[in-house]
């Protein structure tokens, strides 16, 4: 939980950068540790790293008593850092449950970060839930994803967003453009997704989901025994479900895409749909 006047400045596959005003304020980097973690060697091969950086010294330094009350059960250690225009000061830390480490700093510029806001932030961070279901959510949207979809691509392009989940046997794809009554000037929103996203050729179904009307395609490529080898061999989805409504009120057209080897539950399909939002 993040002052709401910090933005997104950077996202990686396993990173976030956090700014205010165009300056950083926070990085996080993780990762799944297989084996033995130690923080020591982890704080080491961080102060090596940046020795090769005579412009920021990293040290190990003791936590704030605030800090280790916010961070809970959480192993941890603390380090700081001394730069020429900026000063800075982190913690990395381990959760043997599910075997995460984590690398949070905050950068100390002017008092954009005080200790509230560290204590805040710290004591509600999570790297794991207890639910079958993770929280994604970034900029305008939100989604919860089954925990067996791990994130493989992302897109925030002006207009555009593209979230992909992938499960190995199954992947999910999450749309979001917008403004929609741009997009949406002289066709519908079919007429739109079409020009976007690779649908099939037959008109979809419409259906009523919690109050919208979502606009279906469903396709299943097991029309022969040739057919199924050949999406067995290359690899490529067999079954497709895509789903797309309007969102009047958001100014938002969103969309879910879930492709797989076997033909799609709509009941997991409505789920994933019914928790997919747009803020």
């Amino acid at each position: 939980m993040v002052p709401l006047g910090w933005e997104i400045g950077e996202i990686g596959a396993q990173y976030l950068m956090l700014e205010e005003t165009s300056e950083p304020v926070m990085e996080v980097k993780w990762r799944q540790v297989k084996g033995t973690f130690s923080h020591q060697d982890h704080l080491h091969r961080l102060v090596v790293l940046h020795r090769k950086h005579p412009a920021k010294a990293v040290s190990k330094c003791s936590l704030p008593s605030e800090w280790k009350k916010a961070l809970g059960a959480y192993e941890s250690i603390g380090f700081s850092w001394r730069g020429n225009q900026i000063d800075g000061m982190g913690v990395i830390l381990h959760c043997p449950v599910c075997r995460n480490a984590t690398l949070i700093q905050f950068y100390k510029t002017g008092s954009r970060v005080t200790p509230h806001v560290a204590r805040h932030l710290l004591a509600s961070f999570q790297d794991h839930s207890q639910e079958n279901w993770t929280l994604w959510s970034v900029f305008d949207i939100r989604a919860r994803i089954p925990k067996t979809f791990r994130l493989v691509r992302h897109c925030f392009e002006a207009g555009e967003f593209e979230l992909v989940f992938d499960a190995g046997n199954q992947k999910i794809t999450l749309h979001r453009w917008a403004p929609a009554s741009v997009l949406l000037s002289g066709r519908d929103m079919v007429q739109f997704a079409r020009t976007r996203v690779g649908l099939p050729l037959e008109e979809p179904l419409y259906k009523q989901l919690d109050g919208i009307e979502v606009a279906e395609w469903e396709t299943s490529r097991f029309d022969s025994t040739r057919a199924r080898l050949w999406h067995l061999i290359t690899a490529k989805p067999s079954c497709m479900r895509f789903r797309l409504w309007h969102l009047e009120d958001k100014n938002r057209i969103m969309g879910v895409r879930v492709e797989g080897q076997k033909p799609i539950d709509s009941i997991f399909c409505d789920r994933i749909v019914s928790t997919y939002e747009c803020l």
